[in-house]
């Protein structure tokens, strides 16, 4: 398999696990390892990055913009991955200071959460932090929102998760995966894992001369998954199928009462359809979240960490967990069976160009201009959410690429208030919320579909973006 970047790509295969309980201490063991590294690595970049950070500070008091002061800010010593685990190899058998505990007899050591734990996982965690680092000093010099500064893994406040490279499927059944272990004989053997389901997906990738480079094993609410990061060979480029070419452009309204619109019919299970259902998945589960999240908050304990909290505190904290990784889930499944559907019926899918921060913008506002219907805007941006556009548009532009589909981000503006049969744009043409009826040619239609059919329109025809808005005769 060849190794250039310009003929591979990288594609993640995540396949669920069912360990034993004594395996699931094990698993947790690893990811509050590599949540220590992580936070080690962190505490020795973090004073080094400060310090530049305060002499940039300074030229930018002196006069200087920010992009000079950047520049010729005084260097200051960052440590590397490489660097920290030099540094932590020499500290780390360091014992704890102060007098032995009752019943002691020698001191334990100061970092005691490496021993019995693969070193890669620890050395993962600290490229982590490193990386961390470059993104955020990265984003201020490029074009785009700048990421948040790196900042510390709290228990039960970040996602149990490590990753490691010694992770491989086992047995003729693909019901069990390998997890490395200490090379240590009397350290931490080597775990065999079953899974939830067969692997085929990955078996199918490896049988094609896939190479799995990274493993990050992760919980999400009660379960536990495996994504295979397996760097595979570029296929060769794809032209839509002729049934495909046949069905031609797709517009596609993405919305909150009806989950999506379409401007030609999309063949489902259930027949043709073009209005898809919102799911409603959040609102759902919303009733037993309000329950176990509200027995959570009854059982908390003030001033006490999670690990000294009651039985029944972490009886409530699994529940909410195990709902909101049902909900996430669900969530997906519908979006990956709306996206698949457009990509293989259609040779042309045409989305608006949604700016889903600023639609999802709290009306809070501030003490001296307080806004207004706050609670009302707070359970929109809620199910905007829960729907997920940037997600459903990231899903049909990497799987358009799998089948040769075009895909175009048109400007959103008045697609509901324009009639695609003449143009015409009038606010008032919409009667109700699925009601259109232009008020100059009398055409009537549901005002999703409508906006579909305009939003196909634009990309046919890229004049189309720029509309004014015309008032009734």
């Amino acid at each position: 398999m060849t190794t250039d970047e310009n003929t591979t790509t990288t594609i993640v295969v995540r396949e669920p696990l069912d360990p034993t309980p004594e395996q699931l201490l094990v698993l947790k063991r690893y990811a509050n390892a590599s949540r220590a590294s992580f936070n080690f690595a962190f505490g020795l970049m973090d004073p080094a990055q400060r310090r530049w950070d305060r002499g940039r500070d300074r030229l930018v008091l002196e006069g200087l913009s920010w992009k000079e002061a950047n520049r010729k800010a005084p260097k200051t010593f960052v440590p590397r991955a490489s660097d920290v685990q030099r540094i932590f190899g020499a500290v780390r058998e360091e014992p704890m200071l102060g007098p032995l505990r009752e019943g002691e007899t020698e001191y334990r050591r100061l970092y005691r959460w490496w021993a019995g734990v693969n070193a890669i996982v620890c050395q993962r965690a600290f490229r982590d932090a490193e990386t961390a680092f470059a993104n955020w000093r990265s984003s201020s010099r490029r074009a785009g929102e700048a990421v948040g500064y790196p900042r510390l893994k709290r228990v039960g406040q970040c996602r149990d998760s490590f990753r490691m490279m010694s992770v491989r499927l086992v047995g003729t059944d693909l019901r069990h995966v390998r997890i490395g272990g200490e090379k240590d004989p009397a350290g931490q053997r080597a775990l065999i894992v079953r899974l939830h389901r067969p692997a085929r997906r990955l078996a199918r990738v490896i049988a094609r001369g896939g190479v799995v480079k990274m493993v990050t094993i992760a919980r999400e609410g009660s379960r536990w998954w495996a994504s295979f990061n397996v760097r595979i060979d570029l296929p060769a480029p794809v032209q839509p199928s002729r049934r495909q070419k046949e069905a031609g452009t797709v517009g596609v309204d993405l919305g909150v009462a009806v989950f999506a619109a379409t401007s030609e019919p999309v063949l489902t299970a259930a027949g043709k359809v073009q209005l898809f259902e919102n799911p409603r998945h959040l609102d759902n589960a919303r009733r037993q979240l309000r329950k176990w999240e509200r027995r959570m908050a009854r059982r908390y304990v003030k001033g006490l960490p999670a690990r000294r909290q009651s039985a029944g505190w972490r009886e409530a904290r699994d529940q909410v967990a195990h709902l909101k990784g049902l909900v996430a889930q669900r969530r997906a499944s519908t979006q990956h069976l709306l996206s698949k559907q457009l990509v293989t019926q259609f040779e042309h899918v045409a989305l608006e160009d949604l700016r889903v921060k600023n639609m999802t913008r709290t009306a809070r506002g501030t003490v001296e201009a307080p806004g207004r219907n706050v609670a009302a805007k707070a359970g929109l941006n809620r199910a905007i959410l829960d729907v997920g556009f940037g997600e459903i548009r990231r899903q049909i532009e990497y799987k358009a690429k799998r089948h040769g589909v075009t895909v175009t981000a048109v400007n959103p503006a008045y697609t509901s208030q324009t009639c695609h049969r003449c143009g015409h744009v009038d606010r008032k043409s919409r009667r109700t919320r699925s009601l259109f009826e232009c008020t100059r040619c009398g055409h009537v239609t549901h005002a999703d579909i409508g906006a579909a059919h305009n939003i196909k329109h634009r990309a046919l025809d890229p004049g189309r973006q720029k509309c004014s808005v015309e008032t009734a005769p």
